[in-house]
């Protein structure tokens, strides 16, 4: 386990020289992307709030997105480059579970995000001035987030493991986006009901309460129940998309589709 952190910290180190020359058009394509659902939202809900509060709102929701989607495909994206490249059999020959090779390689790919998401909230925030992020706290939610986003992953990662036809996966990337873009979506403009139901995933809980924290400023002693389930949703998200992938991976052992060939 040892020798897999330092290997993928060592790829980190590369990424982060790499990084002026190589994120940079990438950077300027999230700004893109952002200016025009900033602009989209500002005309479908139109002038309910300030300008620089409805960014902020639309920021946090872009912010949480773009780490979701990098977060919840990276584990079946490597997955998959593994076994194009025939060494995904070989990994389960390693003493390290197969599991915890995946979870670390997707932990140092978020440190990646959250990085490239530091420099962009930075540059949104000189463009349009305005603080994204105005309470400590939102660090804790998007921690509590992570074992819920991982889980998710893992459970995409063993649907992808039981797949040969490429449409098929084509799809389930689709299906990706699709179930990201409610992230987009000010909470205001939906309905009791769909608002509650997005509740019970982790992923959309966690945009609502950090709106809730930076935007109306509620503290987070009165946001006692959504707290308790992002917590108990993540946590179960996590074990469920363990579980899955677990038993995905013991069945394609037995069918002989580890590899790709």
């Amino acid at each position: 386990m040892k020798y897999l952190w330092e290997a993928e910290l060592r790829r980190f180190v590369k990424f982060i020289k790499n990084m002026p020359t190589a994120n940079l058009p990438f950077l300027i394509f999230l700004y893109i992307l952002f200016w025009l659902i900033n602009f989209s939202s500002t005309l479908v809900i139109g002038n309910v709030e300030s300008s620089r509060s409805l960014t902020a709102a639309n920021m946090l929701g872009y912010v949480v997105w773009f780490f979701a989607m990098f977060s919840i495909s990276s584990i079946a994206q490597n997955m998959e480059d593994e076994r194009m490249q025939g060494t995904f059999e070989h990994l389960h020959l390693s003493s390290v579970d197969i599991k915890s090779i995946f979870l670390v390689r997707a932990l140092i790919h978020a440190l990646e995000s959250i990085l490239i998401i530091v420099i962009f909230v930075l540059i949104v925030g000189l463009i349009h001035r305005v603080v994204v992020f105005t309470n400590i706290y939102s660090l804790l939610v998007l921690l509590i987030l992570l074992p819920g986003l991982y889980g998710f992953a893992f459970f995409l990662a063993g649907l992808v493991l039981m797949m040969r036809s490429k449409e098929a996966k084509n799809w389930l990337a689709i299906l990706i986006y699709v179930l990201l873009v409610p992230l987009l979506i000010p909470e205001k403009i939906l309905m009791p009901a769909v608002r509650e139901g997005f509740s019970y995933f982790p992923i959309f809980q966690s945009v609502m309460m950090l709106r809730k924290l930076n935007i109306d400023k509620v503290p987070l002693n009165l946001m006692e129940a959504d707290f308790i389930k992002l917590v108990v949703t993540s946590i179960l998200f996590f074990v469920i998309g363990l579980l899955i992938f677990d038993i995905a991976d013991k069945k394609a052992k037995k069918k002989g589709i580890l590899g790709m060939y």
